[in-house]
Protein backbone atom coordinates (compact mmCIF):
# COMPACT_ATOMS: atom_id res chain seq x y z
CA UNK A 1 0.00 0.00 0.00
CA UNK A 2 2.81 2.39 0.87
CA UNK A 3 4.44 1.86 -2.55
CA UNK A 4 1.10 2.41 -4.33
CA UNK A 5 0.48 5.63 -2.42
CA UNK A 6 3.99 6.84 -3.27
CA UNK A 7 3.43 6.14 -7.00
CA UNK A 8 0.09 7.95 -6.94
CA UNK A 9 1.74 10.92 -5.25
CA UNK A 10 4.44 11.03 -7.96
CA UNK A 11 1.76 11.02 -10.67
CA UNK A 12 -0.10 13.87 -9.00
CA UNK A 13 3.10 15.94 -8.70
CA UNK A 14 4.01 15.26 -12.35
CA UNK A 15 0.55 16.23 -13.63
CA UNK A 16 0.53 19.41 -11.54
CA UNK A 17 3.98 20.31 -12.81
CA UNK A 18 2.98 19.69 -16.45
CA UNK A 19 -0.11 21.91 -16.07
CA UNK A 20 1.93 24.72 -14.54
CA UNK A 21 4.55 24.25 -17.27
CA UNK A 22 1.95 25.10 -19.92
CA UNK A 23 1.08 28.31 -18.07
CA UNK A 24 4.77 29.14 -17.62
CA UNK A 25 5.54 28.54 -21.32
CA UNK A 26 2.66 30.73 -22.48
CA UNK A 27 4.01 33.55 -20.32
CA UNK A 28 7.64 32.83 -21.14
CA UNK A 29 7.24 33.50 -24.87
CA UNK A 30 5.35 36.78 -24.41
CA UNK A 31 8.36 38.59 -22.94
CA UNK A 32 11.55 39.80 -24.66
CA UNK A 33 14.22 37.07 -25.02
CA UNK A 34 16.66 39.05 -22.89
CA UNK A 35 14.36 38.54 -19.89
CA UNK A 36 13.97 34.80 -20.39
CA UNK A 37 16.98 33.60 -18.32
CA UNK A 38 15.86 35.64 -15.28
CA UNK A 39 12.32 34.30 -15.50
CA UNK A 40 13.51 30.75 -16.06
CA UNK A 41 15.82 30.71 -13.07
CA UNK A 42 13.76 32.60 -10.49
CA UNK A 43 10.07 31.78 -10.89
CA UNK A 44 10.28 27.94 -11.15
CA UNK A 45 12.17 27.72 -7.86
CA UNK A 46 9.40 29.64 -6.10
CA UNK A 47 6.59 27.67 -7.73
CA UNK A 48 7.74 24.08 -7.97
CA UNK A 49 9.31 21.61 -5.58
CA UNK A 50 10.88 18.16 -5.69
CA UNK A 51 10.29 16.12 -8.81
CA UNK A 52 7.93 18.71 -10.32
CA UNK A 53 10.78 21.24 -10.31
CA UNK A 54 13.10 18.83 -12.16
CA UNK A 55 10.48 17.99 -14.82
CA UNK A 56 9.54 21.64 -15.44
CA UNK A 57 13.13 22.85 -15.74
CA UNK A 58 14.04 20.04 -18.14
CA UNK A 59 11.03 20.50 -20.42
CA UNK A 60 11.27 24.31 -20.39
CA UNK A 61 14.91 24.17 -21.45
CA UNK A 62 14.12 21.83 -24.37
CA UNK A 63 11.28 24.09 -25.56
CA UNK A 64 13.53 27.17 -25.59
CA UNK A 65 16.18 25.34 -27.62
CA UNK A 66 13.50 24.16 -30.07
CA UNK A 67 12.19 27.71 -30.52
CA UNK A 68 15.66 29.12 -31.25
CA UNK A 69 16.24 26.35 -33.79
CA UNK A 70 13.46 27.76 -35.98
CA UNK A 71 16.08 30.11 -37.44
CA UNK A 72 19.22 27.97 -37.56
CA UNK A 73 20.21 26.23 -40.79
CA UNK A 74 20.38 27.10 -44.49
CA UNK A 75 17.84 29.32 -46.29
CA UNK A 76 17.49 29.81 -50.07
CA UNK A 77 16.16 33.03 -51.62
CA UNK A 78 13.18 32.27 -53.88
CA UNK A 79 14.08 34.92 -56.46
CA UNK A 80 17.51 33.65 -57.29
CA UNK A 81 20.14 36.14 -58.52
CA UNK A 82 21.50 35.70 -62.02
CA UNK A 83 23.89 32.79 -62.31
CA UNK A 84 23.03 30.89 -59.14
CA UNK A 85 21.19 30.68 -55.83
CA UNK A 86 21.66 32.97 -52.84
CA UNK A 87 22.01 30.90 -49.68
CA UNK A 88 21.95 32.32 -46.16
CA UNK A 89 23.18 30.15 -43.31
CA UNK A 90 22.17 30.95 -39.74
CA UNK A 91 24.41 29.54 -37.02
CA UNK A 92 23.68 30.04 -33.33
CA UNK A 93 26.67 31.43 -31.42
CA UNK A 94 26.13 31.93 -27.68
CA UNK A 95 23.13 34.29 -27.51
CA UNK A 96 23.60 35.57 -31.07
CA UNK A 97 23.91 34.44 -34.66
CA UNK A 98 26.63 34.08 -37.26
CA UNK A 99 25.09 34.81 -40.68
CA UNK A 100 26.78 33.72 -43.92
CA UNK A 101 25.60 34.73 -47.41
CA UNK A 102 26.88 33.03 -50.55
CA UNK A 103 25.83 32.70 -54.21
CA UNK A 104 26.26 29.13 -55.45
CA UNK A 105 25.73 27.50 -58.83
CA UNK A 106 27.60 26.49 -62.02
CA UNK A 107 27.27 29.99 -63.50
CA UNK A 108 27.80 31.86 -60.24
CA UNK A 109 30.43 34.64 -60.22
CA UNK A 110 33.75 34.25 -58.45
CA UNK A 111 33.30 33.05 -54.86
CA UNK A 112 32.16 35.89 -52.61
CA UNK A 113 31.16 35.22 -49.02
CA UNK A 114 29.52 37.81 -46.80
CA UNK A 115 29.34 37.32 -43.04
CA UNK A 116 27.72 39.05 -40.08
CA UNK A 117 28.21 38.18 -36.41
CA UNK A 118 25.38 39.69 -34.37
CA UNK A 119 24.53 39.50 -30.65
CA UNK A 120 20.84 40.09 -31.58
CA UNK A 121 20.52 43.05 -29.21
CA UNK A 122 20.43 45.81 -31.84
CA UNK A 123 24.16 46.51 -31.68
CA UNK A 124 25.60 47.77 -34.97
CA UNK A 125 28.03 45.23 -36.46
CA UNK A 126 29.97 45.22 -39.76
CA UNK A 127 29.04 43.20 -42.82
CA UNK A 128 32.25 41.54 -43.96
CA UNK A 129 32.87 40.55 -47.59
CA UNK A 130 35.53 37.85 -47.88
CA UNK A 131 36.62 38.79 -44.37
CA UNK A 132 37.03 42.54 -45.05
CA UNK A 133 34.77 45.46 -43.99
CA UNK A 134 32.34 46.49 -46.74
CA UNK A 135 31.22 49.79 -45.25
CA UNK A 136 27.82 48.28 -44.52
CA UNK A 137 26.55 47.56 -41.02
CA UNK A 138 23.55 45.73 -39.59
CA UNK A 139 21.93 46.29 -36.20
CA UNK A 140 19.81 43.18 -35.67
CA UNK A 141 17.48 42.94 -32.68
CA UNK A 142 15.43 39.89 -31.80
CA UNK A 143 11.83 40.86 -30.94
CA UNK A 144 10.67 37.35 -30.03
CA UNK A 145 11.27 33.76 -31.14
CA UNK A 146 9.77 34.42 -34.59
CA UNK A 147 10.66 38.05 -35.40
CA UNK A 148 13.66 40.37 -35.76
CA UNK A 149 14.14 43.98 -36.84
CA UNK A 150 17.33 45.27 -38.48
CA UNK A 151 18.69 48.77 -39.06
CA UNK A 152 20.79 48.86 -42.26
CA UNK A 153 23.55 51.43 -42.71
CA UNK A 154 26.25 52.25 -45.25
CA UNK A 155 29.23 54.32 -44.13
CA UNK A 156 27.31 55.47 -41.07
CA UNK A 157 24.14 56.55 -42.90
CA UNK A 158 20.90 54.64 -42.52
CA UNK A 159 19.78 52.97 -45.74
CA UNK A 160 16.72 51.08 -44.54
CA UNK A 161 14.92 49.06 -41.91
CA UNK A 162 14.30 45.37 -42.39
CA UNK A 163 11.75 43.21 -40.55
CA UNK A 164 12.02 39.44 -40.65
CA UNK A 165 9.55 36.80 -39.49
CA UNK A 166 9.87 33.03 -39.61
CA UNK A 167 6.72 30.94 -40.10
CA UNK A 168 5.37 28.86 -37.20
CA UNK A 169 6.55 25.64 -38.87
CA UNK A 170 10.03 27.09 -39.45
CA UNK A 171 9.95 26.51 -43.23
CA UNK A 172 9.52 30.03 -44.65
CA UNK A 173 11.25 33.30 -43.77
CA UNK A 174 9.67 36.58 -44.85
CA UNK A 175 11.88 39.69 -44.98
CA UNK A 176 10.27 43.09 -45.55
CA UNK A 177 12.64 46.03 -46.09
CA UNK A 178 11.73 49.71 -46.20
CA UNK A 179 14.53 51.70 -47.83
CA UNK A 180 15.17 55.41 -47.37
CA UNK A 181 13.32 57.78 -49.69
CA UNK A 182 16.39 58.34 -51.87
CA UNK A 183 16.45 54.65 -52.83
CA UNK A 184 14.25 54.01 -55.91
CA UNK A 185 13.48 50.47 -54.73
CA UNK A 186 11.33 51.89 -51.95
CA UNK A 187 9.97 48.73 -50.35
CA UNK A 188 11.06 45.15 -50.95
CA UNK A 189 9.64 41.82 -49.76
CA UNK A 190 11.69 38.65 -50.01
CA UNK A 191 10.88 35.05 -49.18
CA UNK A 192 13.46 32.51 -48.11
CA UNK A 193 12.79 28.76 -47.99
CA UNK A 194 14.51 26.40 -45.61
CA UNK A 195 16.88 24.16 -47.52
Amino acid sequence: HAMTEEMNLCQIIFKAGAYRLLRLRSYLFTIPPCETPMLFWTHPYRRFHGMALFVVCLLSLSSVVSADSLWSGAWVLREAPQGGRLIMTVEEVDTGWNLTYKVVGPDAPASTVSTVLTPLNGKEVPLLVNGKPSGQTMGIKRIDTHRTVTVLKFKGKETGISKAEVSPDGKVLKVETDYVSSNPIGKEIQYWDRQ
